[in-house]
């Protein structure tokens, strides 16, 4: 431990898939500032995908050997740790450019190392779990490989080859079972996912994300419904605009919060829609205000979906959430308690759900409403995640192993 006072330094490594609001990046900053706000100390090792995103083909394929090993993440975090001198490595996202050796790197300087498990991409070539609009489980537990069939990523063979031998390659070398101290599950769904997909049982602990109580919500709600997320068909968007069309809400107002390739087929597609209104990216304050201000959050995803920040910033003011009936959300939202759940996928269950929540009486959506705050405050609050959080913590590090030899790490590589 770093101080007499038992305050920790930790260091948090994370790939940021592009800038802007998302919920990986969101919890990443929100979990800094709260330890951080208890007197801990936190370094952030980040680096971003954006320039690879947004560059050429040819651009791309000369950085996919270095998915597999990044020999640079790996002598720049040594380097970082050995200024920095972390009691814990915290590791949010490693894909693409930072790689699983990162985890070698943190193992090799003897520091203990904690990822949390934002998506499936450890198991599932796409990180979802979704394949063609359903869900899919055909790699947890059999061979990476099966995703060259169906080109999970990006409908791409070259590119699911790529992310496919990243995870073969890790579970030959042993690195998610040897160079990972423990790993932080979002759900208990999630943890059985990861035991099917034989990540070792003792090293899966569950703790959901978290936002801070919020004083939004107090005011009178306008005549609308909100999603905010991506605009894409694996988030149900399209099942949502079908949904809205047939649930005939006279008066209220769907707006859509958010971007992505998709919207403008989308845009184009439902355009004869009513009371849509098309907002586009924003800020994450500027979400929650519209969030607070809406009598219901809707969010139709049809893959599984791990802990996602939008429907716990919903809760915490205290607007109802409509969701897809997946495992994960049923953790989060008990039907007729804090929303509604509908069957994934359809619109006519989904519609038949917006409707009872936007136009119940107000004593039952007051008592939703309610129910909303009081999960979020009871559950998903600062207070709870930190003891959480630091639990995880300090168990890691008083099972912290002794450092490694050149000779395992170098077969790692």
């Amino acid at each position: 431990m770093s101080a007499s006072n038992g305050k920790l330094r930790i260091l948090q490594v994370h790939n940021q898939y592009s800038p802007g609001w998302g919920g990986e990046d969101t919890v990443v900053q929100l979990e800094a500032q709260l330890l951080r706000d208890r007197g801990h100390v936190v370094g952030e090792f980040k680096v971003s995908t954006a320039a690879l995103k947004n560059g050429t083909a040819f651009r791309q394929m000369l950085a996919a050997p270095s998915f597999l090993w990044s020999r640079q993440a790996y002598q720049n975090l040594r380097r970082e740790i050995s200024e920095f001198q972390p009691d814990v490595v915290h590791v949010h996202n490693t894909f693409p450019k930072l790689s699983p050796s990162v985890f070698w790197a943190s193992r090799r300087a003897g520091v203990p190392v904690v990822q949390t498990l934002h998506n499936f991409r450890h198991l599932c070539a796409n990180a979802l779990l979704l394949r063609d609009g359903r869900r899919c489980e055909e790699c947890v537990a059999g061979p990476s490989w099966s995703a060259l069939r169906h080109r999970c990523y990006s409908k791409s063979f070259a590119r699911t080859a790529v992310v496919a031998a990243v995870n073969s390659l890790h579970k030959t070398l042993g690195t998610y079972s040897r160079a990972v101290d423990a790993y932080i599950l979002l759900n208990k769904f999630n943890r059985e996912i990861f035991l099917r997909g034989k990540f070792p049982a003792h090293k899966l602990v569950v703790k959901p994300n978290f936002v801070p109580v919020s004083e939004l919500g107090q005011a009178t709600r306008k005549p609308q419904v909100v999603f905010a997320g991506e605009l894409t068909r694996n988030k149900g968007v399209p099942v949502l605009l079908v949904a809205w069309g047939i649930a005939a809400l006279d008066g209220f107002q769907l707006l859509l919060i958010g971007d992505g390739p998709e919207r403008a087929a989308m845009e184009g597609q439902y355009a004869r829609l009513p009371g849509i209104s098309w907002r586009g990216r924003l800020s994450r304050a500027e979400v929650l205000e519209h969030i607070a201000a809406s009598r219901a959050l809707v969010f139709p995803s049809l893959a599984y979906e791990n802990c996602p920040m939008v429907v716990l910033e919903a809760l915490s003011v205290a607007t109802p959430v409509v969701a897809s009936n997946h495992p994960g959300l049923q953790a989060m939202i008990a039907h007729q308690r804090e929303g509604m759940l509908f069957q994934a996928g359809d619109p006519q269950a989904l519609a038949a759900a917006m409707r009872e929540v936007v136009l119940a009486n107000q004593d039952t959506w007051s008592q939703l409403s309610s129910a909303a705050r009081h999960t979020q405050a009871e559950r998903y609050s600062d207070d709870v995640s930190y003891g959480q959080l630091i639990s995880i913590y300090r168990r890691v590090i008083q099972h912290k192993s002794a450092p490694v030899s050149d000779i395992e790490v170098q077969s790692a590589t």
